[in-house]
């Protein structure tokens, strides 16, 4: 590509010619959650109320339902184990993970040494 093409006054006024590129049929993606970041560990998980906004960010709104109590009952697909433990203890007292019991014991253990740390 020639950029003497291309008059540039300011970033904020670039102007391209309209031959400088040709066009082609490009295929569409397939952005579908499963593609992206396929799951493989099922997580339940009880969050606190003021959770709401960051898992609509992470998850999407359909992520959670809400109970009768408030906290959000959030029931979705995660990739890995390592980032589901870092993630679950970024909320800090503010989630309660209930599935899958194995990653829940190994949250429990890695709490409970985290524990030790401080007496």
């Amino acid at each position: 590509m020639d950029f003497r093409l291309f008059k540039l006054n300011r970033m904020d006024q670039v102007q391209i010619p309209e031959n400088t590129f040709s066009k082609r049929q490009a295929p569409m993606l397939n952005l579908g959650r499963e593609q992206i970041s396929p799951g493989g560990i099922a997580v339940k998980a009880l969050f606190e109320p003021a959770c709401k906004w960051r898992l609509v960010e992470e998850f999407g709104p359909g992520c959670f339902t809400v109970q009768d109590d408030g906290r959000l009952l959030f029931q979705e697909d995660y990739t890995d184990q390592e980032r589901l433990i870092t993630w679950m203890l970024s909320f800090r007292d503010q989630v309660c993970l209930l599935e899958p019991e194995e990653i829940r014991a190994e949250l429990r253990e890695q709490i409970s040494r985290m524990i030790k740390n401080y007496e």
